[in-house]
């Protein structure tokens, strides 16, 4: 049997795609709250486990059995305020996990952790793997949170716990259901599609295909070496190539970006964030997010396609795919003006 919590999140559900074609023959559990929808599983033969990643036992129930886990459930907060409920997941969750596979004889866990769990290195100097967890001083409540989780996995393995790390860097593509923040970042330049202004900062980012993420983690669970951590990148780009790829993708009018002092966005995302927290609404602009788009994003995924094949598609096959997919499912609404 295979265990996957967070199935429902967008490398979630696309890995439980790819394991039901890869293993037809091999029970496929996933670890869900109540609430959780299941439309995009209906064609799918899965094993149902309810329960809360915040309890022991719930957990174990769960990974008993399981020959592989993989724990994705975890949390994205980019606020200003983060509740303790972010680390109750993604930190107590991912202890409960270590627990439950350490009483679990022969079981394999992958660890889907974060680009942000590792050092933040100054400049264009390349960012790869470490060693030793947790990274002390990270940017923002969620990159601590994934490191100190990150850190639990480690000691774990150190105890004899066969466990490997995935760290993916941000994903975007196809089947995002939920609308991740990736997903509402593409939405939000998609909408502003027809502007023939377009105002922008000095920024990038470093994006991932979903579809690549899933076979990196399938790669690891069949090859990647016990104790170790591999990064799944993909592509650095900038704000202002983000902005001219996806009109390209759609076919439409270039615009004229105008790039504004970084000081005045952070202030404006200062505001936003501000509002956000009081009306209790979404904002995909924080100053979190802004911070994360001024950092460094030279990020190495060499280990992962020396030792395990890895190799990330073109980023505007990715953008293509998401823009397509995100039409079909009514998310976005088709541009009527041509080039």
């Amino acid at each position: 049997m295979i265990l996957i919590t967070g199935a429902t999140g967008h490398i979630g559900n696309v890995l439980v795609h790819a394991l039901a074609r890869r293993h037809p023959h091999e029970t496929l559990r996933i670890f869900l709250q109540h609430h959780e929808h299941l439309d995009h599983f209906d064609r799918l033969k899965l094993e149902l486990y309810y329960g809360d990643i915040r309890r022991l036992p719930d957990v174990q129930a769960a990974v008993s059995g399981a020959r592989v886990v993989f724990h994705l459930a975890g949390l994205i907060d980019t606020s200003l305020r983060p509740g303790p409920i972010l680390r109750d997941i993604n930190v107590g969750g991912t202890k409960n996990v270590v627990i439950a596979c350490e009483n679990t004889p022969g079981v394999r866990l992958i660890y889907v952790s974060s680009v942000h769990a590792l050092p933040d290195l100054p400049g264009d100097a390349t960012i790869s793997e470490v060693e030793d967890f947790p990274v002390l001083g990270l940017l923002g409540g969620y990159a601590q949170s994934k490191s100190d989780a990150t850190a639990l996995v480690t000691a774990a393995v150190k105890r004899g716990l066969d466990a490997v790390i995935a760290f993916p860097s941000g994903v975007i593509g196809p089947d995002d259901y939920k609308l991740s923040e990736m997903g509402r970042m593409f939405r939000y330049f998609h909408a502003i599609g027809s502007l023939r202004l377009v105002l922008s900062f000095r920024g990038a980012y470093n994006f991932v295909d979903v579809r690549d993420v899933v076979s990196g983690l399938l790669a690891m669970a069949e090859h990647g070496r016990t104790g170790q951590g591999y990064i799944l990148s993909g592509h650095r780009i900038s704000l202002a190539e983000i902005i001219r790829l996806e009109r390209e993708v759609v076919g439409f009018r270039q615009p004229l970006i105008l790039s504004v002092p970084v000081s005045l966005v952070k202030a404006g995302a200062y505001l936003m964030a501000g509002f956000a927290h009081i009306f209790h609404i979404h904002s995909i602009i924080t100053p979190y997010s802004i911070a994360v788009l001024q950092s460094n994003s030279f990020i190495s995924h060499e280990k992962a396609s020396r030792e395990l094949g890895y190799l990330p598609r073109p980023i505007v096959d990715t953008f293509r795919d998401s823009l397509t997919w995100m039409l079909q499912a009514g998310l976005i609404k088709k541009m009527v003006h041509a080039r």
